[in-house]
C-alpha cells in the first residue's frame, strides 16, 4: 500500500506542476472542506454489521499529515496536507477499499479483491455531479442509520464484482459497501 501511496502522490505532484505553465509553486497546498468527509485519524478499526447479522471488525489505517515537496526547477518547497484510509476486508489485507484525498478536493478511491484493482474512480466530488459513477444522497439510509450528506460509489463494469457499491458519509467516512455479495453497514 505504501508503493501505491508514493505513486498517486507523485501523479498528483506532476499534475498540480504540469499544470502551471512552468511558473514556481508559491504556497502551501490545504485540504479544504472535503477533510470532513474522513475524520478517522486514530482509529485503527472500523465495526460493520453484515446483511446476514454477523458483526465484523475490520482493520484500518489511516493516514492524515502534512509533507513537505521541493520544486527542484524553481529551487522552492510547500507544504501539502492528504489522507489516506485503508479499510482492510480480510486477514491477509489482499481485499481492501483504499481512499487517497488530496487538496482541491481531489478525492480517489481504489478497491482491491486479491491485490488486483476491482473499482477505481478519481475526482469523486465532481464525478457526483454526473451521477454515473458516483451519486450524492441526502438523508439517506445505511443500514440503520440516516445520514445527512453521503455518497454511493458505483461499481465500475469490466472490473470483478466482489467489492461493490461503496458508501461514505460527511463527517463519518466509510459507511458501507458490498463485498461477496454480503451487505455491510457502520455499526
Amino acid at each position: 500500500m505504501k508503493f501505491k501511496l508514493i505513486i498517486f502522490l507523485s501523479l498528483i505532484f506532476c499534475l498540480t506542476t504540469s499544470l502551471q505553465c512552468n511558473k514556481c509553486h508559491t504556497g502551501d497546498l490545504h485540504l479544504n472542506s472535503t477533510k470532513s468527509w474522513f475524520p478517522l485519524k486514530g482509529k485503527t478499526q472500523l465495526t460493520f454489521l453484515d446483511s446476514v447479522g454477523n458483526l465484523t471488525n475490520f482493520r484500518l489505517k489511516v493516514i492524515d499529515t502534512t509533507e513537505t515537496a521541493i520544486n527542484q526547477e524553481c529551487g522552492t518547497s510547500y507544504n501539502y496536507d492528504f489522507i489516506t484510509t485503508s479499510l482492510y476486508l480480510n486477514q491477509s489485507m489482499t481485499d481492501s477499499v483504499f481512499f487517497s484525498l488530496a487538496s482541491g478536493g481531489w478525492l480517489c478511491m481504489t478497491a482491491y479483491s486479491n491485490n488486483n484493482p476491482n473499482m477505481t474512480i478519481c475526482n469523486i466530488f465532481g464525478q457526483t455531479k454526473e451521477g454515473v459513477i458516483a451519486k450524492n444522497l441526502s438523508n439517506y439510509p445505511v443500514g440503520n442509520k440516516t445520514y445527512k450528506e453521503a455518497i454511493l460509489i458505483l461499481h465500475n463494469r469490466g472490473y470483478s464484482d466482489s467489492i461493490d457499491s461503496v458508501f461514505i458519509a460527511n463527517n463519518v467516512g466509510i459507511v458501507g459497501f458490498k463485498y461477496f455479495n454480503k451487505h455491510y453497514t457502520l455499526q
